[in-house]
């Protein structure tokens, strides 16, 4: 089974789409710019690759046009400007709906999971009878 790199948890062609939640979750706890946000999620167990990681930028401006976060340039410092996102009131709503949302997947999944435990004890018994 191929293993995408982002995420060495999930066998799959194409991510789930929970990125622009941990996203939220993320800058719920405190305003960050890219680079911080990408290792963050890369603690979190999701890693992007190089070619990856536009789509998170891109994710990150169409929530901003969404009303999800803002975001302004930081020029204190040494280095290059970099831009800044926090969430806004719109996106802790989004995200308290992605809470209840991923709650109810998780309940779906422990059944699943459940599950197949006991078919494979069965299997596995009914083997060695």
């Amino acid at each position: 089974m191929k293993m995408k790199p982002w995420c060495h948890h999930y066998p799959g062609e194409r991510p789930p789409r929970f990125l622009r939640a941990f996203l939220l979750l993320l800058l719920h706890e405190r305003p960050a710019h890219g680079y911080e946000l990408l290792e963050r999620l890369r603690e979190l167990g999701l890693h992007y690759t190089d070619q990856e990681i536009g789509y998170v930028y891109r994710t990150l401006r169409t929530m901003e046009k969404e009303g999800l976060i803002v975001s302004q340039w930081d020029t204190t410092g040494s280095g290059p400007a970099k831009r800044v996102y926090a969430i806004t009131p719109q996106g802790i709503t989004t995200l308290h709906e992605w809470a209840q949302a991923l709650g109810r997947i998780r309940e779906s999944l422990e059944v699943f999971a459940q599950l197949y435990e006991e078919q494979t004890a069965k299997l596995k018994q009914a083997s060695s009878s």
